[in-house]
């Protein structure tokens, strides 16, 4: 995985550019008084992350800022928020615990930590640094950024997502990622073996628990944990799917014939984390009730009854 860090000399670069809209590498080094060297490697890691573009005019090279949209929202950063430390404000772990807040809303040092994949103590000093500049705020039980600084938010959000499908696109060419969460996202792609922190997932899974089915294609999920999923993370994935994507069938079909070995207090657990609680509430309804409570998206009765019938679940 990809750390999504900023070091101090690439935010001093990148101020730099922002300013000048262009400019030479040894103008870049004169305004952020470091060795031509030293910002000649910063540009290059700035580069590969997607945030600077160098186009040669004869011997010189020439920097600008890229196309990529982390990239413009990073730009409107420094044109709106110039007057402040920026350099310190974005430095080390601070966008992973940014991106942590941004995308789950922690409401403790140890939720963040989890989340950010970073140590307590380092969480507990970028939040005393957040706070101090405004830029975190705790709202009720959780923290958030707040409103004012809403391009700073979708900076963060972005930058992760750039991170996301890059990722993405190393474990496969024609992977699309259809849903992320932070630093975890499921892909849907042609591939047919996990590797790299990939892991098979939603239907692409269900065979495991006794419903096989046919599919062109296939779902992973990936987590900078890796840890092996449970047949309730498997579940989960199957629901967090955009709609057009989803099909709830196989889902019910999973769920009744696994009823007995779910550990339905940690698939609420994670629901609520992921905010799909409402969808796991409408399909304990379904079930209690035989089809007489059904929200949008959830077959009739009677046409679950026939397929659990042929997989000899009913």
């Amino acid at each position: 995985m990809q750390p999504m860090k900023l070091t101090t000399r690439e935010l001093m670069c990148l101020r730099a550019v922002v300013n000048a809209g262009s400019a030479r590498a040894s103008e870049i080094a004169t305004a952020v008084r470091t060795l031509r060297p030293h910002v000649s490697r910063a540009l290059g890691t700035l580069e590969d992350k997607g945030f600077v573009k160098t186009k040669k005019i004869g011997l010189s090279k020439i920097v600008a800022i890229s196309e990529t949209k982390h990239a413009t929202l990073l730009r409107r950063l420094v044109l709106e928020f110039g007057h402040m430390p920026l350099e310190e404000l974005l430095s080390g772990t601070s966008l992973e615990v940014l991106s942590a807040i941004c995308n789950l809303t922690p409401s403790n040092r140890r939720e963040t930590a989890q989340a950010a994949s970073v140590s307590e103590r380092s969480v507990a000093l970028v939040l005393e640094k957040l706070k101090r500049l405004g830029v975190v705020q705790k709202t009720g039980l959780k923290y958030d950024v707040p409103p004012r600084f809403q391009t700073l938010k979708e900076f963060v959000t972005e930058y992760r997502r750039y991170l996301n499908q890059r990722i993405a696109q190393k474990f496969a060419c024609d992977a699309v990622v259809l849903w992320e969460c932070n630093a975890e996202f499921i892909i849907e792609s042609k591939a047919d073996q996990a590797k790299n922190g990939f892991q098979l997932t939603g239907v692409s899974s269900f065979a495991r628990f006794g419903v096989p089915l046919i599919a062109v294609r296939s779902y992973f999920f990936y987590s900078p944990s890796a840890r092996r999923l449970k047949l309730e993370d498997i579940i989960l994935h199957s629901l967090l799917l955009p709609e057009r994507e989803r099909n709830l069938l196989p889902t019910l079909l999973v769920w009744r014939k696994q009823r007995k070995a779910m550990n339905m207090q940690y698939l609420e657990r994670q629901a609520e984390r992921y905010g799909a609680t409402e969808t796991v509430r409408q399909i304990m309804a379904y079930f209690a009730s035989e089809g007489q409570e059904r929200a949008p998206g959830i077959p009739p009765w009677d046409e679950f009854v026939v397929k659990a019938q042929e997989y000899g679940i009913l």
